[in-house]
């Protein structure tokens, strides 16, 4: 039941005393009388009215009535179709787009947004890939790429969510294999496992690269740590975490990383500031995250602080509350997390992308989806990913060129973040049409690992 619905139910009965009253009244003043009762008529009719009007009882008693907004009050915006949203300001279309990656069902609708420069990259997941063969979806690929090209502007971000094992979308087509972490398990032991895990990753890449990927969603670097979890949900992570031991996680993530780059394919390394201790799926709640920072600073975050200096590694933000920081926003746009801790006190350049502004705990943040997208960008995260749907996408574009028109994008932090933007993907070509081999591979910087 809407609030509406609720207000309706308690008021009516007021109202129905009301309308009684008037309808006895006009009745009995259209009834004929004798010329002597023209007083006894008006007494009842006064006595009624006087009756309907008087307080009532505490406990039929209506809450007072819904006051207009004051001005100071924000108003719901009114959500753009996507035909208004295509017909907007075509500068402020491309400024906001630089910022956003979607999943999408239709091609007709994502070359539309490719067209007027609405989006930097798309998500493409199983329904994209589903009955059909590698060179169907790389011609669909290369098709939006050469529309980049056309509009001299960097290549579309092509990303996917292919960390094997159970978290494999892209199969079939592509190859299956198993997840990283059962990778590991399977060495021996006092084996060398960097000779296993960079095979592992190179075939992987490989895969990606027959359809044009050049981002992907992997590794799981959050701790293999059960919190007991209540609702472990469409999550999973006692199966894609790879270890306990933050070292080990580390080392496994970076030849991952490495071998990915080699080949021309950016890694992911998700979920920050991890989901090991979070007892909620975040896919439907925002979960919390109570450990105190310095026990994660010594843990949890050890796998992100020595991975997020890499050049070619892009952080995944996720929709848990980070308590000491903010208990009130996921850190997927907290400010406090976000420029706070990442860009200030780390003074963090890499890129960042937010987990999919899709699952519940952002739609049902007290922002909403639009909200959280502009609190997003302002807080120092460069892009947003909004997989599910087209209502999603069009009220994060209504929100975000509502702020851009009133002036509330931060210049500055915009500014910041596409200097970020220039390392990904427009270091390398993307995936132009012919062989994959075509792809060049990236520059691998070999980076200390920070304390």
């Amino acid at each position: 039941m809407t609030a509406g619905e609720t207000f309706h139910r308690r008021d009516r009965w007021p109202a129905l005393r009301l309308a009684a009253a008037a309808v006895w009244a006009s009745a009995s003043l259209c009834a004929p009388v004798a010329a002597d009762q023209p007083s006894l008529q008006q007494a009842a009719t006064a006595q009624l009215m006087a009756k309907a009007n008087a307080k009532p009882s505490r406990k039929n008693r209506a809450k007072p009535k819904a006051q207009p907004a004051a001005p100071d009050v924000k108003t719901p915006l009114k959500l753009l179709t996507r035909s208004e949203i295509l017909a907007s300001d075509p500068a402020i279309l491309e400024r906001l787009g630089r910022h956003i990656v979607i999943g999408y069902h239709s091609p007709a609708t994502v070359t539309a947004l490719v067209e007027k420069k609405a989006i930097a990259g798309i998500f493409i997941t199983d329904h994209n890939v589903r009955r059909r063969t590698v060179p169907e979806i790389r011609a669909e690929i290369d098709a939006l790429q050469a529309i980049r090209r056309s509009q001299g502007l960097p290549p579309l971000i092509i990303a996917a969510d292919q960390e094997g094992g159970a978290v494999s979308r892209l199969t079939p087509p592509l190859a299956r294999q198993p997840g990283l972490a059962k990778v590991l398990t399977s060495v021996k032991s006092g084996e060398d496992p960097k000779p296993a895990v960079v095979a592992y990753a190179r075939k992987q890449a490989t895969e990606l690269k027959r359809i044009g990927v050049n981002l992907n969603f992997a590794p799981v670097v959050d701790l293999k740590i059960d919190p007991k979890r209540r609702s472990d949900g469409e999550t999973q992570l006692r199966f894609r975490a790879l270890s306990s031991d933050p070292k080990t996680v580390s080392n496994a993530a970076g030849w991952y990383c490495d071998t990915l780059a080699e080949e021309g394919v950016y890694c992911t390394i998700k979920h920050f500031p991890g989901l090991g201790r979070v007892a909620l799926d975040t896919h439907r709640h925002a979960g919390d995250i109570k450990a105190p920072l310095v026990e994660l600073k010594g843990a949890d975050w050890v796998p992100f602080r020595d991975l997020m200096g890499k050049p070619h590694v892009v952080t995944m933000l996720a929709h848990v509350r980070l308590r000491e920081l903010d208990g009130e926003t996921p850190s997927s746009f907290s400010a406090p997390v976000i420029n706070g801790l990442i860009r200030t006190e780390w003074d963090h350049k890499g890129l960042l992308i937010t987990d999919d502004f899709s699952m519940g705990a952002v739609t049902r943040a007290k922002e909403g989806i639009g909200g959280a997208a502009v609190k997003a960008l302002n807080a120092g995260a460069d892009l947003v990913l909004v997989s599910f749907s087209d209502k999603h996408l069009n009220t994060v574009l209504t929100a975000l060129i509502d702020a851009e028109k009133k002036g509330d994008i931060d210049s500055k932090v915009r500014a910041a973040s596409l200097e970020r933007m220039k390392a990904l993907p427009a270091a390398h070509a993307a995936a132009p049409a012919g062989p994959p081999q075509q792809i060049p591979p990236l520059p691998v910087k070999k980076s200390v690992a920070k304390p």
